[in-house]
């Protein structure tokens, strides 16, 4: 942060202060030690006024990632510094940490000159500022005996995320991630506030674009191209971007999902119920779950929807009015400068637990191979329906989280699909 006459300012944008607000570092004192802190004559402020200013700017601070958190040792050296990650997060209150060691989805790597602690289980990143500290997490692989729990650094760990209970079963939930599954989702979908998704401006600046077409190596045959009524509709495909004011009818969605997530038959296999859905999925065992987040839809309420394939019906999430609204207006920010907020959002959701069950070591990449093909078959009964899709790059499974109150290990989702009637 930089202090300029009047106005702070850092990574996201900038805060003004009250006027006669003191000089920066009294300011971050007092915002360290509300109700502790030193006026400018050297005198504790106390007063409630002077506290609500600053537990306001301290919440602002922290809005904008501003505050982080730095480990000491005994002689005021830098050990470690905590930073969040996203906007939302809070560390926790220091408990007991006795029993608990590292969480196995914890990994340490070099960043620049750093080495660094994350986890998928905590928008926080740890940079740490000693080979003292690197080695003390080495030790964290079996559980913390009560000494160990009393130590700051393992206390601190436990506040910021990083631990889990040492020997007891994990839920069946938590239980169904691989480590390289959990990585992998975590960092390739949205819900942290650093750019770690989208344009790969390093690449463009340093390298040349690949060209699309690749030189002949071996002898060319021609064939001869087809132009039935399957190939001329998949050959219009086309994404959109840009809506009718007119809501989706609300017959063309029930077709629409019917003729993609419908339950036509189910049955067990080695212990597993199986489905036989319109589109294939890896061992019929279909984990993902289809959502709707309704805009603008004829006969429905502007709200987030489970469509259920067994009974082929939209099941309301209470509440979920706002969040729907700004899961519509993510996607349409995520589809570019010209695109506009679509009327209705496709959301596949995986259920890791179902399809990790059956599959040991690609759970996840199967996971994923199955919502590509439902991406293909939404793409092309959206055509047939003269209906206007769109694939969205980039999502935030945050809002959907907030409002359905499932943890990621139950249920995330892995892809987002704009629907609506086509300008």
């Amino acid at each position: 942060m930089n202090l300029a006459n009047d106005r702070v300012t850092g990574p996201g944008g900038e805060v003004r202060l009250p006027r006669g607000f003191p000089n920066l570092e009294k300011m971050c004192r007092a915002l360290a030690t509300v109700g502790l802190a030193e006026n400018e004559n050297g005198e504790t402020v106390d007063d409630p006024e002077q506290i609500a200013v600053c537990l306001h700017l301290k919440e602002r601070f922290r809005s904008r990632r501003w505050i982080q958190w730095v480990l000491l040792d005994g002689d005021s050296c830098d050990l470690a510094t905590f930073e969040p990650l996203n906007s939302e997060f809070r560390p926790g209150d220091p408990h007991d940490v006795t029993g608990q060691r590292l969480s196995r989805f914890s990994y340490v790597k070099r960043d620049g000159a750093d080495f660094v602690l994350l986890s998928p289980e905590t928008a926080c990143r740890m940079t740490l500022r000693s080979d003292e500290v690197l080695r003390h997490i080495w030790h964290l692989s079996s559980p913390l005996d009560g000494a160990q729990a009393n130590e700051p650094l393992f206390v601190a760990l436990g506040q910021f995320g990083f631990l889990e209970p040492g020997l007891a079963d994990e839920p069946v939930e938590r239980a169904s991630w691989a480590f390289a599954d959990a990585i992998l989702h975590s960092s390739s979908r949205r819900g942290l506030d650093e750019p770690i998704v989208g344009e790969n401006t390093d690449l463009q600046e340093q390298y040349p674009a690949p060209q699309a077409r690749l030189v002949p190596t071996g002898t060319t045959y021609a064939l001869t191209p087809a132009r039935g009524k399957i190939q001329l509709a998949i050959d219009g495909r086309r994404s959109c971007r840009v809506w009718q004011a007119s809501p989706i009818p609300l017959p063309l969605l029930s077709s629409f999902l019917q003729r993609l997530g419908a339950v036509h038959e189910s049955f067990v296999a080695g212990g597993l119920e199986r489905l036989y859905k319109p589109i294939p999925a890896a061992g019929s065992i279909h984990e993902l779950e289809w959502y709707i987040a309704v805009g603008n839809v004829s006969g429905l309420e502007q709200g987030l929807y489970r469509y259920c394939g067994f009974e082929h019906t939209l099941h309301a999430v209470p509440d979920s009015a706002d969040t729907a609204a700004e899961m519509l207006q993510n996607a349409g920010s995520s589809m570019g400068a010209t695109a506009e907020v679509p009327p209705a959002l496709i959301v596949l959701a995986t259920r890791m637990p179902r399809i990790a069950w059956k599959y040991r070591g690609m759970a996840y990449r199967l996971t994923l191979l199955n919502a590509g093909i439902a991406l293909d078959a939404m793409y092309n009964t959206a055509t047939e329906l003269d209906l206007g899709g769109c694939a969205i790059g980039t999502g935030d499974p945050r809002p959907f989280q907030r409002v359905t109150g499932l943890s990621w290990f139950e249920e995330s989702p892995v892809v987002e699909f704009a629907l609506g009637l086509p300008k």
